[in-house]
């Protein structure tokens, strides 16, 4: 029986097979605006794991080529064991070529149930998705199943309905930052909320 977890699936896989023929490992890869607005993104989530000084893991959702394993490098944070996963099967391959001192997955976030990690983050996964479906469910079923997996927090972000120059329809969506605060205080009252650093992106932090 094929979910709507398995449609929006094969939606994200064709979608970035289709936009990734020829690959230049920049953020133009993963739709990204500019190299700043995937930064400015990397250093939100990263603040969920920046005061930690012990070994910790860390998995990366939807790790695309893995430019925040490139980040967290450039932050000279040593002490991170850092696990990527994606469902793009030309993302990790790249990925494991450029850090073969990292472990990847090539697999649906869905499809992960044998391991727990310290800290998970996620950039862009919901920013794009099938119109069809109800990416509500979806945003909500990945914050669960996240938090699930974490020993000790996540870190996301996401479009914000919030800015006045949405531009609807298609496959870029935005979300109501009430009903993804509404959604993570119903796992967790440990929460951060940035929602001032960009024009139609947000961050939530959560920690167990």
């Amino acid at each position: 029986m094929t979910t709507e977890n398995d449609k929006y699936n094969t939606f994200i896989n064709d979608f970035y097979n289709l936009k990734t023929k020829d690959i230049t490992d920049t953020h133009r890869d993963l739709l990204w605006n500019s190299e700043f607005s995937q930064t400015i993104r990397f250093e939100y989530l990263y603040k969920l794991i920046e005061h930690e000084l012990d070994t910790i893991e860390v998995l990366d959702v939807g790790c695309g080529l893995s430019h925040f394993r490139g980040f967290i490098n450039k932050k000279k944070k040593h002490n991170i064991r850092y696990t990527g996963l994606d469902i793009n099967k030309n993302f990790i391959e790249i990925s494991r070529q450029k850090y073969p001192d990292s472990q990847f997955i090539n697999k649906p976030l869905n499809e992960l149930n044998n391991k727990n990690y310290d800290y998970i983050i996620a950039s862009g996964i919901f920013n794009i998705g099938d119109p069809t479906l109800n990416m509500n469910n979806y945003l909500k079923y990945s914050i669960e199943k996240m938090f699930k997996l974490s020993k000790k927090g996540i870190a996301f972000n996401f479009l914000t309905k919030k800015n006045q120059n949405i531009f609807e329809g298609g496959s870029i969506i935005y979300f109501d930052p009430l009903f993804v605060l509404e959604t993570s205080f119903s796992l967790t009252n440990k929460i951060k909320f940035y929602h001032s650093y960009s024009n139609d992106d947000c961050t939530i932090l959560m920690y167990k």
